[in-house]
């Protein structure tokens, strides 16, 4: 008769993955642990030497993992010890910058891993302001801002503000145009990755 054991797998961390700029959840973040203990380090070196050239194209390893449609992630059975964990969107060019957390991972006196969350808001490459009446600074509402050369767009709100997230990199154009008033336009360069830049507008009548 053959012995076996019913292992209990266990969430070690668990968290989520937001814009910091709207706090919407984020689909599809690369979420790796970048530093961890000695442990987890060494299993993880051993376990990238089995699987040679393909360790680096694998979306789901022992260190990292991807976020479900509702921005949540997690990993078990991790060894005891303070973990890093950095947070990355591949595939979306320079529309996002990363950012990353801690979290530390314990056992209760019955060996039962004590689950350790981690929020993780991803900075967006965005231009975001505010656009006034010229002379009143009274605030213009459903005033479209959209990008010169791109299909993204916004509309500000009650208070006259307004947020283009996810962009990408380089010098854009931002077109302003209200009705009752004269269209107007801005340049601005966005140097990096997840930088968010001011571009304020004041209308003429």
């Amino acid at each position: 008769m053959s012995a076996w054991a019913i292992v209990r797998h266990q969430v070690a961390i668990a968290g989520s993955v937001t814009d910091v700029q709207t706090d919407k959840a984020i689909d599809k973040a690369q979420i790796e642990i970048t530093d961890g203990p000695s442990e987890f380090l060494d299993f993880v070196a051993a376990r990238s030497k089995q699987h040679g050239t393909q360790w680096e194209s694998m979306v789901e390893r022992l260190d990292r993992t991807r976020t479900a449609p509702d921005g949540h992630f997690h990993f078990m059975d991790l060894p005891d010890g303070d973990y890093t964990l950095t947070a990355s969107l591949p595939g979306f060019g320079s529309r996002y910058g990363t950012a990353e957390n801690s979290a530390t991972v314990t056992r209760d006196t019955d060996g039962n891993i004590t689950m350790a969350t981690v929020e993780i808001p991803l900075p967006p490459t965005a231009l975001k302001g505010r656009i006034r009446e010229q002379g009143t600074n009274d605030p213009i509402v459903m005033a479209e801002v959209r990008l010169k050369g791109s299909g993204e767009r916004t509309f500000t709100n009650n208070e006259g503000r307004y947020l283009l997230t996810g962009l990408e990199i380089g010098r854009r154009t931002a077109l302003v145009s209200a009705r009752g008033y004269q269209p107007a336009s801005k340049n601005r360069i966005l140097n990096k990755s997840g930088q968010v830049k001011n571009l304020n507008f004041n209308l003429t009548k």
